[in-house]
């Protein structure tokens, strides 16, 4: 099976190689051995994203995929639409890369069901020897001297440059957004100041065109006012006319009036006589009605002596009655007295008679004292009766009084209500009254006015005449101060426009200003973060077991600048990293050593030990003689 294949360009050719649904980018030709790596690769349209889907690392060769070294699980996208493209990256760690044994590799993006969708260009995993690091360049002051340095130290050098030349440019741009800042203020004074004026322009424009329209209303108002005043005049003739005939009319009914008061003088003397008949006619009357007073209380009088004797008649014819009746049973309590005699000359005669009848009269006691005992027992249930009966009559009568009080107060009230209706009747009758009254009067008030304030306008109409020829007069200078004001306008226009085309042209510059700064400080920082990635590049391609002896050699090399320190520490990522790589299932096999323990450094050593360096401590380059190069190239190929 081949390692990769080309891609393409055709869709249908996508459509049917399945190496080239997932394209890698940026792969380099070389990487190096336990350094952080970063996968860069595209999901084209024509593959479906799963959970499951992973990204291992190939050795070119590989038959199946389960021949990978390592392998990441492949993230899911977020908002995925399908059929759409999609970036993604993923960082594999150092220590689970393959090791520097000259072998090419390939990434590969394996599907869930075990498929092979896409394959990257082959890489090799390559330390870097130490003479790549060391560069040769001519020395600026002397033209005879070769300056030999490393990488890194190159660098901070253009590091520190870079950094310079930022700060410069930040203080430019400092100065300059101060600038800018003086002529953004200076066009919004200019912009405040021009609204200013167009709001003068505009209000002169307006009160201009007012003066116009006033002065035209005005002379349509003046013809207006000529013809009224011609009406008004001949109004005035007839009203003279008017007034001839009225006082006329007028000197005619005071002589009527004149006439009237004598008549009603004769009236009011005829009306005093009549008064005075009626007067004692009244007391005439009074006495009549006092006498049929005094017959009426007689006549009351004599009609109660006569009840009173009606009801001795009675009273004597009752009692008549009664004797008659008292007399009747007497005479029949003597009948029985005579019967009773005859009884008990009867009874004497016989003995036995008596025993019977004594015991007739002893069981006629035992009823009699039976009855007295009921007749007790009765007394007594209907004293009890009547007792109850007189409470009951007397709450009775405490009930109707209460009731009577109620009525009373019901009635009471009643009577305030009708009382309060019927002063709420008289109120609104009065009022109605008073409102009629009062527009009667209001009316003749208003009768009365009307010619008095007929000729007063009349009057006024003429004032107002005479004031508005006058104003007229004073219009014809007001068109003049409106023409010397259109001048003026003019002329603010004028400014204005100049103004304007100055603040763009300001505005112009300041972008332009803006865009050239802009750009240069992204270049700036663009080379920045370059120089400090390949610093960190260059950092990690040291062995550990190397940098005891490079510290010693910074101490004689010199130390690097603060700002590469930062920018040092900035671009190394960090250890703790959001996917945990997965570990593979078989353990990596270390073909070349241990990487952690001391290598052979003789060809660093030789070249160390066989020249003389002379070190320059803020930059970290190293200056050689002209006949020193040849030395150092035989003791690298040593």
């Amino acid at each position: 099976m081949s390692s990769f294949q080309e891609v393409p360009s055709s869709n249908s050719a996508l459509q049917t190689s399945n190496f080239a649904h997932v394209i890698f980018q940026n792969v380099a030709k070389s990487y190096l051995p336990n350094v952080h790596l970063e996968c860069h690769y595209t999901l084209t349209p024509y593959i479906r994203p799963h959970q499951k889907d992973w990204v291992g690392i190939f050795k070119v060769g590989w038959s199946t995929a389960r021949d990978y070294y390592t392998f990441l699980w492949s993230p899911m996208p977020d908002n995925y639409v399908e059929g759409s493209t999609v970036n993604s990256v993923l960082s594999f760690q150092g220590y689970y890369l393959p090791n520097d044994d000259g072998e090419f590799y390939q990434f590969c993006y394996v599907t869930h069901k075990g498929e092979i969708r896409g394959a990257s260009t082959p890489f090799q995993f390559r330390t870097s020897s130490p003479v790549e690091e060391l560069l040769t360049m001519e020395d600026e002051g002397n033209s005879d001297m070769l300056v030999v340095t490393t990488k890194a130290g190159l660098l901070e050098f253009q590091i520190e440059k870079t950094m310079k030349e930022k700060e410069e440019l930040l203080k430019v741009t400092a100065s300059l957004e101060k600038e800018t800042l003086q002529l953004r203020d200076q066009v919004e004074r200019l912009e405040k100041e021009l609204n200013r004026e167009k709001e003068r322009c505009d209000q002169l424009e307006a009160q201009q065109k007012d003066n116009s329209k006033t002065a035209e209303t005005l002379k349509t108002e003046n013809e207006e006012l000529k013809k009224k005043q011609n009406e008004a005049t001949s109004k005035v003739l007839q009203l003279e006319e008017d007034i001839m005939t009225v006082t006329q009319k007028a000197i005619a009914k005071e002589t009527e009036l004149d006439s009237l008061k004598d008549k009603l003088k004769k009236v009011a003397i005829e009306k005093e006589q009549l008064e005075c008949q009626l007067k004692t006619e009244k007391d005439e009357k009074e006495l009549y009605k006092i006498h049929l007073k005094n017959t009426e209380i007689e006549n009351t009088k004599l009609a109660s002596e006569v009840h009173t004797l009606k009801n001795l008649d009675g009273n004597k014819e009752n009692l008549i009655a009664y004797y008659k009746e008292e007399v009747g049973r007497l005479q029949l309590c003597m009948a029985e007295k005579e019967k009773l005699k005859r009884a008990f000359l009867l009874t004497s005669s016989n003995k036995e008679e008596a025993s019977i009848l004594k015991e007739q009269l002893r069981k006629a006691e035992d009823q009699i004292q039976a009855s007295r005992q009921e007749a007790l027992l009765m007394s007594k249930e209907l004293s009890d009766a009547v007792n109850v009966r007189d409470k009951t009559m007397a709450d009775l009568h405490n009930a109707r009084l209460e009731n009577e009080k109620v009525k009373k107060q019901l009635a009471e009230a009643v009577g305030e209500l009708k009382k309060m209706a019927l002063v709420k009747n008289e109120q609104e009758t009065s009022s109605t009254v008073e409102k009629e009254l009062r527009r009667e009067v209001e009316d003749l008030k208003l009768r009365l006015q009307m010619a008095a304030d007929h000729y007063k306008e009349k009057f006024k109409e003429c004032q107002k005449l005479q004031k508005q020829v006058n104003k007229l007069i004073d219009q014809t200078d007001e068109k003049l101060k409106c023409s010397v004001y259109a001048d003026e306008l003019a002329k603010l226009e004028l400014k204005w426009k100049e103004q304007v085309k100055i603040s763009e042209s300001v505005k112009q510059q300041l972008a332009a200003v803006e865009d050239q700064y802009l750009v240069q400080l992204a270049e700036k920082d663009r080379q920045i973060n370059e120089l400090t990635s390949h610093l960190g590049i260059l950092s990690r391609e040291k062995s550990p077991g190397r940098r005891s002896e490079n510290q010693t050699d910074r101490i004689t090399e010199g130390q690097i600048s603060q700002h590469a320190v930062y920018f040092l520490n900035t671009a190394l990522p960090s250890g703790d990293d959001g996917q945990v790589p997965a570990v593979p299932t078989r353990l990596p096999v270390l073909q070349y050593g241990n990487p952690y323990t001391a290598q052979e450094t003789r060809g660093l050593e030789t070249i160390r030990t066989g020249f003389c360096f002379h070190w320059r401590i803020p930059n970290g380059n190293v200056h050689f003689r002209a006949n020193e190069v040849s030395k150092l190239i035989l003791a690298n190929s040593l």
